[in-house]
């Protein structure tokens, strides 16, 4: 709209009132000049006074027509601001709403008075699509931290269930996933250990920091520090106030302390496992915290389910260490025995052996002649020999000097009876000039006249030292072998002792395991068949005990699947030691699909295999 200009519609206004009043004024003067004649205009103006006005009438149209103008334009530039608001008023209602149908809702219009009842109702409408857009944004956020959660437990339960046999590589793998998941600057993983002796204590098994795994052996007693108050309250403890001492690792791009802490106790059915701790530059916020928590009871009951298989493997190894120590030790005491048997038919090859050298001393007999006082009277070569004297030494001496000081109450005896005609036949002990003992087979026999009387003694006899040395020697054998045997016997009795009662706590142990445990031996017969069997498959244990394990799946499955076929047939080489996903038949014709491990013990030419199933349909959460 084009400004409104004073002065210029004045003097347009002004030209118009004068060229009006001097048209007025020629038309008067014409008109007079028609009716009268030509007249001087001096006369006209005496005979018609009022002709004066008219010749000034151009002149006072004039400044009337100034003067209207000036009032017209007054109202024309009042009427051209009213206009421009109005105009300038619509601009920002129009910009107002382009904004809002943008979405740029943070413009605002002005409200001109109490009475714009349109720049009120405007206002109502930006207040009203800002709630709703907050609303919608808190919708996306909600919806977002689902679906974050959603997917990080379906991830989480994924990483647990193919990472349950190592205690060890599950709590790194667990910390892992965390601080990429969640975005965590530290983590740390503590396992809870209760030895047999001493108090609990805390031990870490696995710690990140700054997306690295660091190492570090660190162990924390029980209701000690942050770590125990939580395990002790078994409630999450998160802390945005951290002391500046309490973290000391850093990264390579230096050293920064963490603005929040969250400690999480791992505990499943009000039972503690362990706790992890998490530590980040920004707070965690409430679903993430939720979101750890549901994790920690997932963890805490995959640990309790890795520690009952590692204690049943142990178990199992345990047992199967004892079975092959029995075995073993079976197998020695068989060696011992060919051994002993061997040593009894030695020593009857050397008895044997004896009686031909004492054959063959008979012929080189060591000799000896003596009056019935016991006054040598004659010895041979062989007694010389044999007692390490001289013959000179020997003559006219008793034979006491051969005997032991011990023994002369026994040589009187047997003089007496030589005197009284008997003969003597036996084994004795006899001195040599040295003072060693050599023992003799000796014969003493009286020699007697035609009259009867006796003249003198003849002794025969043989040296059997090696032999009662060699007879010594076997007792001392025989003995010693004796005890070895009963230590062996005994040594059996409580090695089948232990090993009943190893195998009565297995099967106890077995029995109260969560997952499902089933034992055949090696023709394929079901021996054990544990509780949580029984809920898992429907049959009671004593319709499954004694038959075929392949009762337990479907005929298509145990055709088809490789791991089954070779569990079900005994004539096949089972599948040990590796976890398969394979389908089972329950007591109500449902087939359900189950972690299947399998373990093989042997005792002899016996064997013996052992399943452990999971439900992998259990949800975790």
């Amino acid at each position: 709209m084009k400004k409104v200009k004073t002065k210029t519609i004045q003097k347009k206004y002004m030209l118009r009132g004068f060229s009006f009043g001097l048209i007025v004024l020629l038309f008067t003067v014409l008109l007079s000049l028609n009716t009268r004649g030509f007249i001087e205009l001096k006369a006209l103006m005496a005979d018609i006074p009022g002709l004066w006005i008219v010749l000034f009438f151009p002149v006072l149209t004039a400044v009337a027509g100034y003067y209207l103008a000036g009032e017209m334009a007054k109202k024309l530039k009042k009427q051209q601001k009213q206009l421009e608001k109005e105009s300038e008023r619509t601009h920002l209602v129009l910009n107002f709403i382009d904004n809002l149908t943008k979405g740029h809702l943070e413009s605002s219009i002005p409200i001109s008075s109490k009475n714009d009842k349109l720049g009120k109702s405007l206002e109502q409408l930006k207040k009203y699509l800002l709630k709703n857009r907050d609303e919608e944004d808190q919708r996306h956020i909600e919806e977002a931290q689902r679906t974050w959660v959603t997917n990080g437990l379906a991830q989480f339960g994924e990483l647990l269930r193919n990472n349950n046999n190592d205690l060890e590589e599950l709590a790194y793998n667990i910390i892992r996933y965390l601080v990429d998941y969640a975005n965590i600057n530290q983590a740390g993983f503590f396992l809870l250990n209760t030895p047999d002796e001493g108090d609990p204590y805390f031990e870490l098994m696995s710690f990140i920091a700054y997306d690295r795994k660091k190492y570090a052996e660190k162990t924390v007693r029980w209701e000690e520090g942050l770590i125990g108050r939580c395990a002790l309250e078994k409630e999450t403890i998160y802390l945005t106030d951290v002391p500046n001492d309490y973290m000391n690792v850093t990264s390579g791009l230096g050293e920064a302390n963490a603005s929040a802490l969250l400690i999480v106790p791992l505990k499943a059915n009000d039972k503690i496992f362990g706790v992890i701790e998490l530590a980040s530059f920004s707070k965690f916020q409430p679903f993430e915290i939720e979101f750890i928590e549901k994790i920690a009871e997932s963890i805490a009951s995959t640990i309790s389910t890795v520690q009952i298989n590692i204690q049943t493997n142990k178990l199992l190894k345990e047992t199967q260490q004892q079975a092959e120590k029995m075995a073993q030790q079976e197998e020695e005491l068989r060696q011992n025995l060919e051994e002993m048997q061997a040593t009894q038919e030695e020593s009857d090859r050397r008895e044997l052996e004896m009686k031909g050298i004492l054959e063959a001393i008979d012929h080189s007999a060591i000799s000896s002649e003596f009056e019935t006082d016991g006054t040598l009277i004659s010895v041979n070569h062989n007694f010389l020999d044999a007692f390490k004297y001289n013959i000179e030494e020997v003559e006219n001496q008793n034979i006491k000097i051969f005997f032991f000081k011990d023994d002369l109450p026994e040589l009187d005896k047997i003089l007496t009876d030589l005197r009284s005609g008997k003969n003597f036949k036996g084994r004795v002990r006899r001195r040599t000039k040295m003072g060693e003992a050599i023992y003799l087979l000796t014969t003493y026999t009286p020699v007697m006249d035609h009259e009867g009387e006796i003249v003198k003694i003849l002794s025969l006899d043989y040296d059997i030292t090696e032999q009662v040395k060699m007879e010594e020697e076997l007792k001392k054998s025989k003995e010693e072998l004796g005890i070895m045997l009963e230590q062996a016997r005994n040594e059996v009795k409580e090695q089948f002792k232990e090993i009943e009662a190893v195998k009565i706590r297995n099967e106890k142990t077995l029995e109260g395991a969560l997952d499902a445990i089933l034992t055949t031996n090696k023709d394929g017969i079901v021996e054990f068949f544990n509780v949580a069997a029984e809920k898992l498959f429907g049959y009671d244990r004593q319709e499954v005990l004694g038959k075929q394990v392949a009762l337990l799946f479907s005929k298509d499955t145990s055709k088809n699947d490789e791991f089954v076929s070779a569990f079900v047939n005994s004539e096949k080489e089972k599948i040990v030691g590796e976890r398969r996903e394979v389908p089972i038949l329950t007591k109500f014709g449902e087939e359900i699909p189950v972690l299947f491990l399998l373990s093989e013990a042997k005792v002899g030419n016996d064997h013996s295999y052992t399943a452990f199933i999971q439900n992998v349909e259990v949800e975790l959460f």
